[in-house]
């Protein structure tokens, strides 16, 4: 007799007939029906700004950490994979202006032998390397990709780059397919790094290449439109080394060129997870030199904890290159700093943490006879207000259960 047999198996629920003669049947049925719905390949997708090894930061808490799993970097979106960590996935894509940062002892594949995998990324995208990742088939820049390699990039396939990618590299890039690029790409080796294409490389018109001799290298032939790709170009700064030290008070920055060929100043950023960077400081470079040059400035407002630096150089021309990250754990004093001061009546007064608070402050001002003129709940490491207060001098107290402080600022006509 045919029976009709309702099957409820995870996400999937199933109407199916089954006509059989003994129950080996049946269970053959079950079982077909079982992996063929396990089968498919899940998704993963990093849906804000943070760290990857964060439930939170994935839709549906799925954090991506199985090859089985493709992963998608939503647009405007960068994940930051923490030192330690080792994660295994299938496809990875980015987003417009999506970004991914592999801190230095980080490690990720995307694929494994044998089962090669692709990263794509969209306009825009941001890959800072200063661990390792390994792509196990194509790396596929859409659009334009900034690839900024401090560690260990290896592409078991080819690197396929669509017109104005560019990639700079203070690290080593190993690529064991062919290399394959778009007009007015463009390729940026320094500080002692390496670019090594087993296949064949071939570019449009306008790409450029510029690092020292021998720092690129190809196994197979060299094709390009018009340009001068295919011979090895000269480095507009030559990188000996940059580096960050904490002292007791401040950061002390420095770093050396080789030689300099028009340089026009160079940049420190600043950073407090590895992600987003903002400009601390402009040092003007020496410009043309085929000696070395040595630099040194300081961050005087270091956060508590751990900070990420690092250096670009811009051209007389406008061109910018990108070199090697430094993460630097500075363990001085937590202080408030409130500027400017005094400030005159109207303007905004900006008070700022040294540190990234773990609870909310509350923030009051008070006037000398001691009443609370203005209150407010600060989350973040700094808060501006616009100042409507009487000519005098005041009061500005900062308590949280983690931190306690008071300083006074002058208002002036």
């Amino acid at each position: 007799m045919n029976r009709g047999i309702i099957l409820s198996l995870g996400r999937v629920t199933t109407n199916v007939v089954l006509v059989y003669t003994n129950m080996k049947s049946l269970i053959f049925a079950c079982l077909f029906i079982f992996c063929g719905t396990y089968a498919a390949f899940s998704q993963a997708t990093f849906t804000t700004t943070g760290s990857w090894n964060t439930a939170g930061n994935w839709s549906g808490s799925n954090i991506g950490d199985d090859i089985s799993e493709d992963v998608t970097i939503n647009n405007n979106r960068a994940a930051l994979i923490n030192n330690g960590f080792n994660y295994t996935i299938g496809n990875l894509s980015f987003g417009n202006s999506g970004g991914l940062t592999i801190n230095t002892t980080g490690i990720l594949n995307v694929g494994a032998s044998g089962t090669p995998k692709n990263l794509t990324a969209g306009n825009g995208a941001s890959l800072t390397v200063t661990g390792t990742l390994i792509i196990w088939g194509d790396l596929i820049v859409v659009n334009t990709l900034s690839l900024n390699v401090s560690g260990n990039l290896i592409v078991k396939g080819n690197i396929q780059m669509n017109n104005g990618a560019s990639i700079s590299v203070t690290g080593s890039v190993d690529v064991e397919g062919d290399f394959i690029a778009g007009n007015n790409a463009s390729v940026a080796i320094s500080g002692g790094g390496s670019f090594n294409v087993d296949g064949d490389v071939t570019v449009g018109s306008n790409a450029n290449l510029t690092g020292p001799p021998g720092s690129f290298t190809v196994g197979g032939g060299c094709a390009q439109g018009s340009g001068s790709f295919c011979d090895s170009g000269t480095l507009p700064v030559e990188l000996l080394f940059f580096k960050a030290l904490a002292t007791t008070t401040q950061i002390e920055l420095s770093w050396a060129t080789a030689s300099e060929l028009n340089a026009d100043y160079f940049q420190i950023e600043k950073s407090s997870d590895g992600l987003s960077y903002e400009t601390l400081l402009q040092v003007s470079a020496q410009g043309n030199s085929t000696s070395r040059v040595d630099y040194q400035t300081y961050d005087e407002k270091p956060n508590i904890g751990k900070s990420y630096y690092r250096l670009k150089e811009i051209d007389v021309d406008g061109k910018e290159i990108i070199y090697q990250v430094v993460l630097v754990d500075f363990t001085g004093v937590r202080n408030t700093s409130v500027y400017p001061n005094p400030l005159r009546n109207g303007e905004s007064i900006t008070l700022e943490l040294n540190f990234i608070p773990e609870f909310p402050l509350e923030v009051s001002v008070f006037d000398l006879s001691g009443k609370t003129i203005e209150k407010q709940v600060l989350t973040k490491s700094s808060l501006t207000m616009p100042v409507q207060l009487s000519t005098g001098m005041y009061i500005l107290k900062v308590i949280s259960p983690e931190y306690k402080s008071t300083s006074k600022f002058v208002v002036q006509e």
